[in-house]
């Protein structure tokens, strides 16, 4: 299977400039399950959005790009034009960064994702019932029996500290349920993971805005920096280059940035390109540069950060991973094949028919993949 350099072709800043459309070329890609056309992907998640969106940018691969429309319209000037490189809320594809974290700081530890997590919780935090019970791999799959809404940034340090307290029921321990309060508590769990406990910091605001200082630190010098991610944050940057959300259509609306999420990161809140999230994705797929062999074959397999653990249309054997900020966000990250990476981010509500209840981006990228099959021999994975 021939692959272009994800460093040398497609994320090189003149070729990312000048990526607007699918390329002519193509890229046959082939696994036990048969062939795909990254080509023919690209151009059917395009066909879904193009003309139906504020603005869209969708990657395939390491050489297809499409982008179309307005990352900010001339409500918000000055109006920038959908592009990879432009940083925008990344919504709940932050579970699938956090996920690297953890494996890391796991091996680090000499732990498994079937550890216990309640060695690493604060030791002055009271812990309800069943806690003990709930392991890493629980959280990385959504099945710690959590149950408090925590839906968008409900995810602080005061409301995690109450989740601990209160406990959880044993029957619903290993039932699948989604909860971003299943990922935002790495947050809370990594100085004790660093070695570096702050327990010693006063419980509350204090302790708060120093575990969340650190998390963002270790992200950004262990998940991002060693793929070429410039140092990222859990709000938007100063300035203009920022992909605002609207209504479809947009008219008059002023977009929205989403405002600053640091001290209820790791389940959502981070703010990066899909230039950013691609490196990564790519590194999963294909490197060691963040994990093992090992840790990314697990990653996958066990579904550890990917919504294949609650559902199963990623499509099927494939891991992928949805955002969604109240319909005006949508975020896309999966692994298809062997090691094609897919980004796609839209910052409007998606056209039907994939607009939730029943539907939303991970429908319609796995429609596109489904058009993409092409004629092809089987070919296992290296």
């Amino acid at each position: 299977m021939r692959r272009i350099g994800i460093t040398t072709c497609a994320l090189a800043a003149a070729a990312l400039a000048a990526g607007c459309g699918p390329n002519s070329n193509d890229v046959i890609a082939c696994d036990p399950q048969g062939c795909i056309s990254e080509a023919k992907l690209l151009q059917n998640i395009s066909d879904a959005l193009k003309g139906k969106v504020v603005g869209y940018t969708a990657v395939v691969g390491g050489l297809f790009i499409a982008s179309d429309g307005m990352a900010r319209t001339n409500t918000d000037p000055p109006s920038l034009k959908m592009d990879p490189t432009i940083p925008g809320n990344m919504a709940s594809v932050s579970k699938t960064l956090t996920a690297v974290a953890v494996l890391q700081l796991l091996a680090k530890n000499g732990l498994t994702i079937d550890s216990n997590i309640a060695p690493y919780l604060y030791s002055d935090w009271s812990q309800g019932p069943n806690i003990g019970q709930i392991t890493f791999r629980q959280l990385l799959r959504h099945r710690s029996g959590i149950i408090t809404d925590c839906g968008g940034n409900k995810t602080t340090y005061a409301i995690l500290k109450g989740i601990v307290a209160a406990g959880v029921q044993a029957t619903n321990i290993n039932q699948p349920l989604y909860n971003n309060c299943n990922f935002a508590i790495f947050r809370e769990l990594l100085p004790a993971l660093l070695g570096q406990p702050i327990n010693n910091l006063a419980d509350g605001p204090v302790r708060a805005n120093k575990s969340a200082d650190m998390y963002i630190t270790y992200m950004n010098a262990n998940v991002f920096a060693p793929v070429g991610i410039p140092t990222s944050a859990c709000e938007p940057a100063a300035g203009f280059n920022i992909v605002l959300s609207y209504p479809y259509p947009a008219g008059s609306t002023h977009g929205t940035d989403w405002g600053k999420w640091t001290l209820s990161c790791g389940g959502g809140g981070w703010v990066l390109s899909p230039r950013d999230v691609l490196l990564v994705l790519t590194s999963i797929a294909s490197n060691n540069t963040l994990l093992t062999d090992a840790q990314r074959q697990q990653m996958i397999a066990n579904c550890l950060g990917w919504d294949c653990a609650v559902r199963n249309d990623c499509p099927n054997p494939y891991v992928c991973k949805n955002g969604d900020l109240a319909n005006m966000v949508w975020s896309y990250a999966g692994i298809f094949k062997c090691n094609v990476p897919v980004v796609v981010y839209v910052n409007s509500p998606l056209p039907a028919p994939y607009q939730p209840p029943g539907n939303d981006i991970i429908g319609l990228v796995q429609n596109a993949y489904n058009g993409a099959a092409v004629a092809g021999a089987p070919k296992p994975c290296s």
